[in-house]
């Protein structure tokens, strides 16, 4: 009889148990490469936005000669927030007949006077019918409580 050490004639020993690393390896190269293309993505240009610091303006700054738009936060019953376009109440559908309606000097500037809860839609809308309506700077208000 053959001892436990010997191995037969034609047969090897057993070597020692072995991890195979490559399944591990490509793995690692696999999240290596997402990390990689995942940080490198360029931030998107947006919108500038310089918000004056609240309050209301000096007297004899309100002037008809510009355009204010003014939206309420949104309430029940009334989604969108009540505008308020120089002292007249309107709604969306009339905003754009109404910014081209007004002269030429109103249409160099529209300020937007909103409260905090306004959704950004609802300004990128009002602010896509005035492009249309060739007013040609908008600015930001915000209403103090």
């Amino acid at each position: 009889m053959r001892g436990v050490e010997e191995a037969a004639p034609g047969r090897r020993r057993n070597s020692e148990m072995q991890i195979n690393m490559t399944p591990l390896i490509d793995c690692v190269f696999l999240l290596l490469i997402f990390f990689m293309i995942a940080t490198t993505f360029a931030p998107m240009p947006g919108i500038r936005v310089k918000l004056p610091p609240p309050g209301t303006p000096p007297p004899g700054q309100k002037d008809q000669q510009q355009l204010i738009l003014r939206i309420s936060d949104p309430e029940p019953g009334i989604p969108d927030g009540a505008m308020v376009l120089n002292d007249n109440l309107i709604s969306m559908g009339e905003l754009l007949g109404s910014f081209q309606r007004a002269t030429l000097k109103q249409k160099e500037m529209l300020i937007i006077q909103s409260g905090r809860d306004v959704w950004h839609d609802q300004i990128v809308r009002i602010m896509d019918l005035a492009k249309r309506a060739d007013i040609k700077k908008i600015g930001f208000a915000m209403v103090a409580r």
